[in-house]
């Protein structure tokens, strides 16, 4: 089947994978914004997709990681 939602994961090292708790598990879109980042912090993320059929759930192998750093400091005003 195809999947139902995507669960999003958030270490602050490397190679983390889908553990600990996701940030998100209700996510139908392909997209995501973490409200929650501190700037200057580099964070590790890792999807992974919810399949249900016959009413049974699974989880996907979790996607290649990402690495993302918000802006330590807002960028200069043109």
């Amino acid at each position: 089947g195809e999947a139902d939602r995507y669960r999003v994961y958030r270490s602050t090292s490397s190679g983390s994978g889908a553990s600990g708790s996701p940030l998100d598990t209700g996510g139908s879109s392909t997209g995501y914004t973490d409200e929650t980042a501190e700037n200057g912090k580099k964070y590790f993320y890792v999807v992974t997709a919810m399949v249900s059929e016959n009413g049974e759930s699974a989880e996907s192998d979790p996607s290649n990681e990402v690495e993302k750093t918000p802006f330590s400091d807002a960028p200069d005003r043109p």
